[in-house]
């Protein structure tokens, strides 16, 4: 007598072996399906290439993709400036515009020389100012009618350079004659100064 438990396994095992022979058909069939099918999709491909030729056997190059073309345009900058040049001309123009040297040192020796006379103010007179001490010539004889060069003999000292006897005279000149504009004292014909008030004619004593 037959197990009936070994009876349903057997039967089952039966069924399993159907199924598996049904599906093993199932799938060739489906090769078969998708070999045909390639063939298809190969005959489309090459018939696309031969439509996209252009007749000389040379295939047209593919689209560019939407993307190059923002790189395209990227890629092509503003022209770059070429870098200013100066040209000689103006080089040398500017040179010839800048300042030498020689004319501030000939300025600084120039104003060294007409201030060089104070070196040679006498001792007593040395520590006033050179205004109280032409201002104090004349006061110490008010009757006198002085030059100006005798006004510089009494404040300078006899061994003064010609150089600085020049810029001496012209401060000492000055001095005297914005003294007379403030009619601290009289001034005559010739450059003649004196306290008191000087009588036309009258020359220097």
């Amino acid at each position: 007598m037959t197990d009936p438990a070994l009876a349903k396994l057997l039967k089952i095992d039966s069924e399993l072996l159907a199924q598996e022979a049904e599906l093993t058909t199932q799938l060739e069939a489906l090769k078969v399906k998708r070999a045909s099918l390639k063939d298809v999709l190969e005959m489309f491909d090459s018939n696309q290439k031969k439509t996209a030729s252009n007749g000389n056997g040379v295939t047209a190059p593919a689209p560019e993709s939407a993307s190059a073309t923002p790189v395209a345009e990227a890629t092509v900058a503003a022209p770059v400036k070429p870098p200013i040049k100066i040209s000689r001309n103006r080089q040398t123009t500017e040179k010839k515009d800048s300042p030498s040297k020689s004319p501030s040192k000939a300025s600084s020796e120039g104003k060294s020389n007409r201030r060089g006379w104070q070196r040679y103010v006498r001792e007593e007179f040395r520590k006033t100012p050179l205004p109280e001490v032409v201002s104090g010539v004349l006061e110490s004889q008010p009757k006198k009618v002085f030059e100006i060069g005798g006004v510089v003999d009494t404040i300078f000292v006899e061994k003064i350079p010609q150089w600085a006897r020049k810029g001496a005279r012209e401060r000492v000149s000055n001095i005297l004659a914005e003294g007379a504009r403030k009619k601290r004292w009289h001034r005559g014909k010739g450059g003649r100064y004196s306290m008191s008030k000087i009588p036309e004619g009258a020359t220097s004593a």
